[in-house]
């Protein structure tokens, strides 16, 4: 009688489970029906091309620009206007095409700078942390200790 009941039970939620396919599929039927159809070629169309990410050529322009104005301030706005795009979207293609948000781009572009400048000259802390475009000596070495994960001035010592 047990095993009846088992057999039973087990029979019924493969009946519902069969049921509750059927109706997903009528409902997805049903809304490309509604949609005249528009949703198996948006589907076949998102399979073909990868959305979002920024255009090489506008890529390489927004990178030039942060290159050569490192030592300036540099907002977000001035590279979504650079992109030709609204800020919140030029912040997602930029991330999507780098892996990094725009701000954390330039800081690692500063860092990568103040290395250069730490091995080629014989500039103080502070003048360094100047021509790479941080705001003084302490937020320079704060950020380079995160990134580099020693101090300017050891790192500098380091160099042979």
């Amino acid at each position: 009688m047990l095993k009846m009941l088992d057999d039973l039970a087990t029979d019924q939620s493969a009946l519902c489970l069969q049921l509750s396919v059927a109706d997903v599929s009528l409902e997805s039927r049903s809304s490309r029906t509604l949609a005249g159809g528009l949703f198996h070629q948006n589907a076949v169309a998102s399979v073909r091309h990868v959305r979002g990410g920024l255009p090489p050529r506008v890529l390489r322009r927004v990178r030039e620009h942060i290159d050569a104005h490192i030592e300036r301030r540099i907002s977000v706005e001035a590279l979504a206007k650079l992109a030709n795009l609204s800020v919140c979207y030029f912040v997602r293609a930029f991330k999507q095409s780098v892996g990094l948000t725009p701000h954390d781009y330039l800081i690692r572009r500063r860092v990568e700078r103040t290395m250069e400048l730490l091995s080629a000259t014989d500039l103080s802390l502070s003048e360094i942390a100047l021509a790479a475009g941080f705001a003084d000596q302490s937020h320079c070495a704060r950020r380079f200790r995160q990134h580099v994960g020693m101090s300017p001035r050891d790192y500098r010592w380091s160099i042979p």
